[in-house]
């Protein structure tokens, strides 16, 4: 799932239906006008994608294990090759006492006589036949490469909708602070009428006092929305491996162009979502570890050969010192006949971690299902949640300008202006949080369909 990330939302607390779609506020701290300067250079969602596939930490390290499964995936670990060994060695000796009776009759004795022993030779083994058990394990080392890239996959499309969740939690504050920064213009307006109302006689001061408070109150909110918005930048620079205070830009703009069609993003679940395709390929190598174990009853042939030179030198008696040389070949046949039930204890838990890797594949596909269902249905509601908040928005404008002009004239209070800026306020609000779901239920689909 897409990770959250924490946002200041502007104004009082809004009871949505889909309240858990909005990003929670982080505490209130002097923003890093390093990260905010005007002049950073613009990074876009695509560049973004491109520096985090680049230099991401988890992908880096996913793809080594990727390569790690590349380099197991061979002939050799999987048994199918010759060893050959070079063996020497050399074993000296030192006798206090030697005595040798020979056959015609001569009796040999010494003392303190050295003894040496030296050989050196080249051996080959081989298994020749194991009841199919390599061709299995070469089978299996394969499946562990594909799912090692399956898996290299998995983590792109994640990491790419990180980057993308991240950038476009900027672009959402970013609209916070432009919609704040219209407030604040409303309320110097507002104050100014008030202030020369005052100075004419025809308004209480409390109108001033109460315009100048609101407006103190959303340059406040400003300079929190813009430490969220260090915040929110912060945190992408830590998903592109770089330095926390790169500064940079972003779109000011959350697009929606987005059409889903449920037959394709099922569709497209089902056949490249790598997370599924992961589980598929873990539920394989599993059977496939069955087959090995079952092979472990089976009879093993070995073919061994090995040539070697031998000389022995001898302080005394009859053979002095000896040297010889030759080829040596022979075949061994292993058939277990009783292990204690451990071969059986084996394929027992194979078996039953091959049910499990199944039953994983079918929960994670049914909930993947589910899932997808959910967020379109979310999709589809925030698609006229937004053409109701523009609309909205629309008329929360015109009524403040006429709310605004009257009180300019005099045939309304402060009191109406306040009430109507503050419908502007959490009407821009809504839709800003609109937008901001709407991109965000796009990127999850877009992950569980596999389209990133």
């Amino acid at each position: 799932m897409l990770k959250k990330l924490p946002l200041l939302l502007l104004g009082s607390i809004i009871s949505l239906t889909t309240s858990a779609q909005i990003p929670t506020a982080p505490s209130p701290l002097a923003p890093d006008r390093t990260l905010l300067a005007a002049n950073a250079p613009l990074l876009t969602p695509e560049e973004a994608v491109r520096i985090a596939l680049e230099n991401n930490y988890d992908i880096r390290i996913v793809r080594a294990d990727a390569e790690i499964a590349r380099l197991n995936n061979t002939k050799a670990n999987a048994g199918m090759l010759p060893t050959v060994n070079f063996v020497a060695g050399e074993n000296a000796g030192l006798s206090a006492f030697q005595q040798q009776n020979l056959a015609d009759g001569r009796r040999i004795e010494a003392y303190g006589r050295f003894n040496n022993n030296i050989n050196a030779g080249v051996q080959l083994a081989w298994t020749l036949f194991d009841g199919g058990r390599m061709q299995i394990t070469k089978k299996r080392l394969e499946e562990l490469e594909a799912l090692g890239q399956l898996n290299l996959r998995a983590s792109v499309q994640q990491t790419a909708a990180d980057v993308l969740l991240g950038y476009y939690a900027i672009v959402y504050s970013r609209l916070l602070e432009r919609s704040t920064e219209e407030v604040i213009a409303l309320n110097e307006e507002r104050l100014r009428i008030a202030e020369a109302r005052l100075a004419a006689g025809f308004a209480a001061q409390t109108d001033a006092l109460q315009a100048r408070i609101d407006l103190n109150q959303q340059r406040a909110n400003l300079l929190g929305q813009q430490t969220a918005t260090a915040a929110a930048k912060r945190n992408l620079n830590l998903l592109l491996a770089r330095a926390p205070e790169t500064a940079f830009d972003v779109t000011a703009e959350l697009a929606n162009s987005y059409t889903p069609s449920r037959d394709r993003l099922l569709q497209n679940l089902l056949a490249q979502n790598p997370s599924l395709l992961a589980l598929q390929k873990n539920a394989d190598v599993a059977a496939l570890e069955v087959q090995e174990n079952q092979k472990l009853n089976k009879p093993r042939i070995t073919g061994n050969a090995q040539y070697n030179i031998q000389r022995t030198d001898n302080g005394a008696g009859f053979l002095l010192n000896n040297t010889q040389s030759g080829l040596t070949a022979g075949v061994s046949l292993i058939i277990p006949l009783y292990t204690g039930g451990n071969i059986q204890r084996q394929i027992d838990v194979s078996r039953v971690a091959a049910e499990q890797a199944a039953t994983r594949l079918d929960a994670q596909r049914l909930g993947s299902e589910t899932a997808l269902d959910n967020q379109l249905a979310f999709f589809q509601t925030q698609q006229q949640l937004l053409n109701l908040e523009a609309e909205n928005v629309k008329n929360a404008r015109e009524s403040l300008n006429v709310s605004t002009e009257r009180f300019r004239l005099g045939q309304t209070n402060a009191l109406e202006v306040q009430v109507a800026q503050n419908t502007l306020e959490q009407a821009l609000l809504r839709q800003n949080v609109v937008l901001y779901n709407l991109k965000t239920a796009e990127l999850e689909l877009r992950l569980l369909a596999g389209e990133l």
